[in-house]
């Protein structure tokens, strides 16, 4: 499913996606020291960050999927202080956390696998305490 799609499905007027410019998301290059997926940034520069609704999670729910629902993808602030902090709890730095589940669970690119394509996420999961 394409951004524009998901932001059309899974968002409303009221709480339309964050905007975004290429020298934030350059910034966010630079200070993590990795590129982010290319097509994940032309998706986020046409759209924005989409901000989903509940209606995502009741629809995986109610469907009983096996699926993790992303609950608010990161602004580039975000997306570098939820990485670096990770990192400091031993998350890889080949990852980078690009959105949460809002259950602490982060979806994170995989900058070492050399592709270009943003198709596939890790997800890492909160310590336990």
């Amino acid at each position: 499913m394409s951004l524009v799609l998901f932001v059309e499905k899974w968002t409303i007027g009221d709480y339309p996606p964050d905007p975004v410019s290429e020298e934030e998301l350059r910034e966010v290059e630079k200070t993590l020291r990795s590129r982010l997926p290319t097509d994940y940034k032309q998706a986020v520069l046409e759209v924005g960050f989409p901000r989903p609704t509940i209606a995502l999670l009741d629809a995986i729910v109610d469907q009983e999927l096996d699926i993790d629902a992303i609950g608010d993808f990161y602004l580039p602030s975000e997306i570098i202080a939820e990485t670096l902090d990770w990192r400091e709890m031993g998350m890889p730095e080949n990852l980078i956390a690009f959105a949460s589940d809002g259950c602490g669970n982060q979806f994170c690119f995989d900058t070492g696998n050399g592709s270009k394509r943003s198709g596939f996420s890790t997800m890492i999961s909160t310590p336990s305490s």
